[in-house]
């Protein structure tokens, strides 16, 4: 132990950090400087071989070399301030980082929100972004291996495995210099590691991992695999949006050839998934007008409107005029669900009702109606049971109304409802989105994108508020909790 020592008549051993098969790590002190300034020393494992000693020293001033320049280009990866050697044995002297491991937010039981394990994977992948831009793996991404900075709360990444491998040089009967060990830590290793082969996408599947443990609250060693593919089974374990859930599937693919290749490749997928959902293509357009009915014309609460068509035909059923829309002039703050209630006074679609229909065919497309008006109000059945009631004008969906695709329907909808403004069968003003993943967008919509002021709501209640032009973010915040 080399507590009280003081190492190159400069770094005061205080107290003992931790210890391993690698080495032992201090806490010291760096008497050259005025303050005193703590750091990090690390004592890799001493050489008994004078072969290995020689390979090693050759390999430490390379790898210590690269952590070097790590250090100093990246703000989230300590700074290497010395390395030497002294009796055969190797030092690092590196930055100290006032702060606590990853351990103390990510421990069995425990399961962190959607939106903060995001945040962290994002906040890793960026680091290690840059690390893989080196053509550097880390292999032993861990929560004991990632440090929350006290002062500004950044994730720092330490303890990079590269110099490790100098613990484990040995010299085999033949006189040839080899690793004994493999660096990783088990549950977090993907196979091609354990096997003595690691890759840049050895460091993405230890870090879904980690996000996988930081859900469920399930030591990755503790997770179940399945026997045939070996693919780790975790989903039925926590409640997790399906784009959040398939980028963690991916990064921790059995085979590495499946998996994100590279940090990079992972971080923009986990930026696709906490965006917006893109909005579907809008509601099938309006049909070519259809020919004047042969029946006596009925009274005005039994016409039925012939609005928005699908290529395959439309089911449209008359009904009363069950609704009356009031709107108010628009606000310059950010619309609201009651903004949207005012404006239309829309409560559900209403019950579809039982009376009979009569078949009118233009051209290849087949239409069932009472009558054809072109502008009113009425409940429109299409082909895949997907509903709509509300305002049409000229065959297609005018003013304010409500767009509903039940679960059942298996189509390419991504949405269950929109309730609000409509302008030339699109979604145009004030309105309420509602995906099929619960998440929800509330604002102002123009040509049937997020356009003018809005808020998106995440499952976990977390948002994104501002200016949205063309379905794209222009001028948002991101808040935790949403009110």
């Amino acid at each position: 132990m080399l507590v009280g020592q003081t190492l190159r008549q400069r770094y005061k051993i205080i107290r003992l950090l931790g210890s391993g098969a690698f080495g032992v790590t201090y806490l010291a002190e760096d008497l050259d400087l005025p303050d005193h300034s703590l750091c990090v020393v690390k004592n890799l494992k001493q050489m008994q071989n004078p072969e290995a000693l020689q390979a090693a020293r050759g390999l430490f001033n390379r790898e210590a070399n690269i952590l070097q320049r790590l250090g100093n280009e990246c703000p989230q990866i300590p700074r290497l301030f010395a390395y030497f050697e002294e009796n055969g044995e190797f030092y690092l002297v590196q930055e100290f980082i006032d702060g606590h491991d990853l351990s103390e937010e990510v421990f069995p039981g425990n399961r962190l929100s959607e939106a903060q394990v995001t945040q962290m994977l994002q906040e890793i992948l960026e680091i290690l972004t840059f690390v893989h831009d080196q053509n550097i793996i880390h292999r032993d991404i861990k929560p004991e291996n990632l440090m929350r900075r006290n002062i500004d709360g950044k994730i720092i990444l330490i303890d990079f495995g590269v110099v490790k491998q100098i613990s484990g040089l040995g010299v085999n009967s033949q006189g040839e210099t080899n690793i004994s060990f493999i660096v990783g830590t088990y549950g977090y290793m993907p196979s091609e590691q354990s096997g003595g082969n690691p890759k840049l996408s050895s460091d993405v599947y230890a870090l879904g991992m980690l996000g996988i443990y930081a859900l469920t609250g399930i030591k990755p060693k503790d997770l179940v695999k399945d026997s045939e593919t070996l693919e780790v089974t975790w989903r039925d374990r926590v409640s997790v949006s399906p784009r959040l859930a398939d980028v963690l599937d991916k990064m921790v693919r059995y085979h590495f050839n499946q998996r994100y290749q590279t940090a990079a490749e992972a971080s923009q997928a986990l930026r696709q998934s906490s965006l917006p959902p893109p909005l579907p293509p809008p509601p099938p357009s309006a049909p070519p007008p259809l020919p004047s009915p042969t029946r006596r014309k009925l009274k005005l609460y039994q016409k039925v409107l012939i609005g928005t068509g699908v290529a395959v035909g439309v089911l449209i059923i008359g009904v009363k005029l069950l609704m009356s829309f009031w709107r108010q002039p628009a606000t310059d703050l950010e619309p609201s669900t009651a903004d949207v209630q005012s404006r239309c006074h829309i409560k559900d679609v209403p019950p579809v009702p039982n009376t009979p229909a009569t078949r009118i065919e233009t051209g290849n497309i087949y239409w069932f109606s009472k009558v054809s008006p072109q502008t009113g109000t009425g409940l429109i059945i299409f082909d895949n049971r997907a509903e709509y009631y509300g305002g049409i004008e000229k065959n297609k969906f005018k003013g304010c109304g409500i767009f509903v695709v039940y679960d059942y329907v298996k189509d390419h909808y991504d949405y269950n409802r929109y309730i609000g403004e409509f302008n030339g069968g699109k979604f145009e003003g004030v309105g309420k989105l509602i995906f099929k993943d619960g998440s929800q967008y509330i604002g102002e919509f123009k040509n049937h994108n997020f356009d003018g002021k809005g808020t998106f709501i995440f499952q976990d209640g977390s948002c994104l508020r501002g200016t949205w032009r063309l379905g794209k973010k222009l001028k948002v915040k991101k808040i935790p909790k949403c009110k």
